[in-house]
């Protein structure tokens, strides 16, 4: 039997306040995720746009680290 695994799909881009609310973080930790790397940013359109997260960038990183994780069996 091959594993499965699954992340589940959404937006593609939140804004700070919206992730913060969806995954029971304060604002001032998701901004300091941002500042470590941890979250990744998508490239703003114009200068003074509005930051957003980039929600496919860690969907990705998500599965990632599913498939490393010592609990699953590839």
């Amino acid at each position: 039997m091959t594993p499965q695994i699954a992340i589940p799909s959404g937006p593609d881009l939140m804004t700070y306040e919206e992730f913060a609310e969806h995954y029971g973080y304060g604002l001032r930790t998701v901004k300091q995720m941002v500042a470590d790397g941890d979250l990744l940013l998508m490239p703003r359109k114009k200068d003074g746009g509005a930051a957003r997260i980039n929600m496919v960038a860690f969907r990705a990183r998500l599965l990632q680290q599913g498939i490393n994780c010592k609990y699953v069996v590839v």
